[in-house]
């Protein structure tokens, strides 16, 4: 072969590679997931029937996970444990819907499990202060009603409203 061929030759062949490389499809980046974690303390005041005591304090220790495409909501599950003056566990899950920058609302389901079992819908609103790079300081009332369980006395629906404050950190 001589050498104008050769140098057709590996033209050719390099065409070829620029046209494929550009006629391909590049891959799908997928969508990221935006984890955040946080620990809240809280207590306030529990009724059932005419009752009304202080609630118990709670630790709650919870993850939430949005999506970069819809940063706005996001679904986030926790912990919950009683500290005192008697312990108990358990966890809910609720549906986040941020409103703006510093507030966000959420929805769902709580439950106890461990001494006993109660379960119902709780909501609650947050207000994040920034303090450092990615980390805030969360603030704000929840309310749960628990409407089912083995520890409900007769006839009678439970319901809390708690003030929390805890630290939350986008991961």
């Amino acid at each position: 072969m001589n050498r104008s061929r050769r140098l057709l030759t590996a033209r050719s062949l390099l065409a070829l590679a620029g046209w494929l490389t550009l006629a391909l499809p590049s891959p799908a980046r997928a969508q990221q997931y935006l984890p955040a974690g946080s620990a809240y303390v809280g207590s306030g005041v529990e009724g059932g029937g005419r009752d009304f005591q202080r609630a118990r304090t709670r630790l709650k220790l919870g993850l939430e996970l949005r999506i970069d495409e819809d940063p706005e909501n996001g679904v986030s599950g926790a912990g919950i444990f009683d500290i005192e003056p008697r312990t108990s566990f358990g966890a809910d899950l609720r549906y986040v819907r941020r409103i703006g920058p510093k507030f966000a609302v959420s929805a769902g389901g709580i439950g106890y499990f461990v001494p006993a079992i109660l379960v119902g819908p709780c909501a609650g609103l947050e207000v994040r202060i920034p303090t450092f790079y990615k980390t805030y300081l969360a603030l704000g009332p929840e309310v749960a009603v628990f409407a089912f369980g083995s520890d409900l006395p007769d006839r009678t629906v439970i319901w809390q409203a708690l003030f929390q404050a805890g630290f939350r950190v986008d991961l």
